[in-house]
């Protein structure tokens, strides 16, 4: 098979051997694997260990099945939780499968998808049913995050959202809360065209940050904050976020940035709370396939362009300055 490797300071297209399928395990051929900020970050700061098979949002279609497999038949569509469980641990208990120490975790811990074929434990696999576009399942992973970080936070019904960040993981995070019944959804970026989406996926207002001092806007148009969602990463979003929350709100953060700074005085006396949105578990996963497969949200917005496996190196370089690119689906099998 072709494979993207990792060598130390980027990504190379390799022939490597067709992976074989043993007690439980399935392949799969993919069809579409989103590359995720997580993987440019990994490459551009030299983290991908050489060797290494990045890509963990991904879809595609059973090529083979080893023994004991049962459910599962060569060429049915499915989705994959990246995401392995011993389903015993502590952490598995609590679905921060990402936690758990004995059990690999598919393009982080295991050979990932992109690439034309990938072994996975048929615990992970998801029907996609033959109607819903195949490429729309590599959506499932990034919606999961999303909705995690929504459980997390707790909202009821009704509650009004800031989302600061409309990078994917910001946009299905407004798929998610208006998907739940969410009031007034604030999302702030800087990119016109993430702005421009976020505004298609059920944003009620969208603001640029350059532009707009957020709690103060939300303060002169008489929106109470109950929830903020920081998936932006940037060192003072944390401290823009409890500005604007009302007294009692909920910060739940989702984005891997470094070196954030905020005021402790303003979270101890507006009562704040702060959670994080560590992944997700299968309640997750499985609610984010079934409101893609169900049409209840619309993931299409999602996908900005696709590229074959042989573009992908290319594209995570393009994906260290987006600009307003959303998602970007390497398709190896296409």
């Amino acid at each position: 098979m072709k494979a993207l490797v990792s060598n130390g300071s980027g990504l190379e297209l390799t022939e490597l051997p067709d992976p074989r399928p043993a007690e439980g395990q399935v392949v799969v051929a993919v069809d579409s694997c989103g590359i995720c900020g997580s993987d440019v970050h990994a490459v551009e700061s030299g983290r991908a260990a050489p060797g290494r098979i990045l890509g963990h949002e991904f879809s595609g279609r059973v090529a083979s099945v080893g023994p004991s497999v049962s459910g599962w038949s060569v060429g049915q569509a499915v989705a994959v939780n990246p995401l392995g469980s011993c389903g015993t641990c502590e952490w598995c208990h609590k679905g921060l499968f990402i936690l758990c120490r004995t059990t690999p975790n598919l393009g982080l811990s295991a050979p990932g998808a992109y690439a034309e074929l990938v072994l996975v434990d048929q615990k992970q696999l998801y029907a996609v049913p033959e109607d819903v576009p195949l490429e729309r399942g590599s959506r499932a992973e990034p919606l999961a995050v999303g909705l995690r970080g929504i459980v997390e936070a707790a909202p009821a019904a009704g509650d009004n959202a800031l989302v600061f960040g409309v990078g994917p993981i910001g946009l299905c995070v407004i798929l998610g809360l208006r998907a739940s019944g969410a009031g007034t959804i604030v999302a702030v970026g800087r990119s016109e065209g993430r702005r421009a989406a976020a505004a298609r996926m059920g944003a009620d207002v969208v603001l640029d940050s350059r532009e707009h001092d957020v709690a103060e806007y939300c303060r002169n148009a008489g929106i109470e904050l109950h929830q903020a969602y920081e998936c932006s990463g940037h060192p003072d979003s944390i401290q823009t976020c409890f500005q604007a929350l009302r007294t009692g709100g909920t910060l739940a953060a989702l984005a891997l940035g470094r070196d954030a700074t905020f005021n402790p005085h303003l979270f101890v006396t507006k009562n704040l709370r702060m959670v994080a949105g560590c992944a997700f578990g299968d309640a997750e996963y499985a609610r984010s396939l079934e409101l893609i497969c169900s049409g209840q949200v619309d993931v299409e917005p999602l996908i900005s362009q696709r590229v074959s496996l042989a573009e992908g190196a290319e594209a995570i370089i393009r994906l260290r300055t987006p600009g307003d690119l959303v998602s970007v689906l390497i398709q190896p099998n296409r």
